[in-house]
């Protein structure tokens, strides 16, 4: 099983991430950079993403501005209620996450949202000190995350950089109602950056002041939960389910969850469904994640019903998907503040405030998460067992080697280069032909093609696998079609 700091390493050593101004020793925590090949990756997880939520359920995507007005936040309820548990050493001043140290020490899950008294009263009956000097922690309080930002120069707006992506889509339903035939249940989605200000960072990409968001939010009539088009397709699926107080996770249909009323109605199984089965073309092994249901407690203070989509890693199970059923919460509350009417009318004049189901994923986590489940290792072979859907390179095309002795090599495979350029192929000619694997076989490229003193006799070349590193000579006017059907399962 590879380990986190297998993954960080490789990231590392292939610049698929790395920290922010690194090169400053001051920079902050909590900021990382994508190189060339995880910007790659990256783009390709918000592809599949687009390709399996958006474009197959048929949602609207939206890119909304970072920064928002004050107003819009004191409407959402974020900056009275958007807090975290902190707890401050009386020698070095370093603060710290209460329920997570905690987490740290007992190895036992706490809730962010518990009482401050609940969590002080845990830190003495534990003893815990400063990890940083051992000095004596203070009673926890609670910190607003919020990043504030000033805009205007004579006259200054009171702003916020966004925390999540999700109030920009309510800020922006009156408009899309008004210009994008809304038909219920309406998905509206944007990938963006959000920021909180995290009081340790830590893990890279685990826990960042600066990351990237999938936002889902589903508008649907709430007498109409129950009315799913499509649900025939998911209705038998097993979905991974935790219930709460139960420390068991079991394979329960979509079907049995509405019967059972473990869900309010058929629309939030459905969507349980579909990300699941998105995580799956993820590459992510199903018996790796789990729908945790959430209690009273845990639950944000916008929502009726929430299920966490955890998977498991090396760091324990990490969260990647927020499911929300935030009713009509952040509708009215901006109703309320701007004055505008947000009520939806149908064509028989009955008149509501639409309830929202959300899908919020964080894209820098399942980026981590798929590294990490993908890595493999074999000796002192290392490689990313990326499905192709995912890897930076469909193929890497070799001349065996490249010297005064070898130029028919190198201009024949940089024919078929040219040749392939309808693929997302690179060339590579410099290094020992192990050398050349090795470094693909660590940023995930599922096909090398090898062009050898043979290939010039008999016109063909090799092609080498990455997850079996076996080989098999393709005649080079087959390439096109055998690389098609190798990326494309055909």
């Amino acid at each position: 099983m590879a380990t986190y700091e297998d993954v960080v390493n490789l990231a590392l050593r292939r610049s698929l991430f790395y920290p922010a101004s690194e090169i400053y020793a001051n920079a902050p925590a909590g900021f990382y950079d994508y190189g060339p090949f995880g910007t790659t990756i990256r783009r390709k997880i918000v592809e599949l993403w687009r390709k399996e939520l958006i474009q197959k359920e048929d949602m609207l995507e939206v890119d909304g501005a970072v920064i928002m007005p004050e107003d819009v936040f004191k409407a959402s309820g974020h900056l009275t209620n958007f807090n975290d548990p902190i707890t401050q050493c009386s020698k070095c001043k370093t603060i710290h996450r209460a329920d997570k140290l905690l987490e740290e020490t007992t190895k036992k899950p706490y809730k962010e949202a518990a009482p401050v008294e609940e969590l002080t009263a845990a830190l003495r009956e534990h003893k815990l000190k400063c990890p940083k000097c051992k000095g004596d922690l203070s009673d926890v309080r609670q910190f607003n995350m919020m990043v504030k930002a000033e805009v205007g120069i004579s006259t200054k707006s009171a702003c916020y950089l966004r925390p999540e992506t999700c109030q920009t889509i309510f800020v922006d339903w009156s408009r899309l109602v008004r210009t994008m035939r809304v038909k219920f249940p309406k998905g509206v989605s944007q990938v963006g950056k959000s920021f909180r200000n995290e009081i340790s960072p830590r893990q890279t990409l685990i826990r960042q002041v600066e990351f990237s968001q999938m936002e889902t939010e589903v508008f649907f009539d709430p007498e109409q939960i129950n009315e799913m088009e499509k649900w025939d397709e998911v209705k038998g699926y097993p979905l991974r389910i935790m219930k709460t107080g139960s420390d068991k996770v079991e394979y329960i249909s979509a079907e049995r969850l509405v019967k059972d009323k473990t869900v309010t109605g058929k629309l939030i199984a459905y969507y349980l469904a579909r990300t699941q089965q998105l995580f799956e073309k993820y590459g992510i092994p199903t018996e790796k994640m789990r729908f945790r249901q959430l209690d009273d407690k845990e639950r944000a203070f916008y929502a009726k019903e929430a299920w966490d989509f955890e998977v498991e890693t090396s760091l324990g199970w990490v969260e990647l998907t927020a499911n929300n059923y935030r009713t009509d919460y952040d509708l009215k509350g901006h109703m309320e503040a701007s004055k505008k009417d947000l009520n939806f009318t149908t064509p028989e004049g009955r008149k509501f405030i639409p309830h929202v189901w959300e899908i919020s994923m964080g894209l820098d986590r399942i980026f981590y998460v798929i590294l990490e489940l993908s890595y493999r290792k074999q000796g002192d072979r290392e490689w990313l067992s990326l499905p192709t859907a995912l890897a930076p390179i469909q193929a890497g095309i070799f001349p065996l080697m490249a010297n005064e002795k070898s130029k028919e090599l190198v201009k024949k495979a940089k024919e078929i280069h040219k040749d392939l350029s309808c693929f997302e192929v690179m060339y590579d000619e410099t290094g020992g032909i192990g050398k050349r694997y090795a470094r693909l076989d660590e940023i995930g490229v599922p096909y090398c093609i090898t062009v050898d003193f043979d290939s010039i006799q008999n016109n063909d070349a090799t092609i080498r696998t990455r997850d079996t590193a076996e080989q098999k000579r393709i005649k080079i006017a087959d390439l096109k079609n055998e690389l098609y059907k190798l990326i494309t399962g055909g």
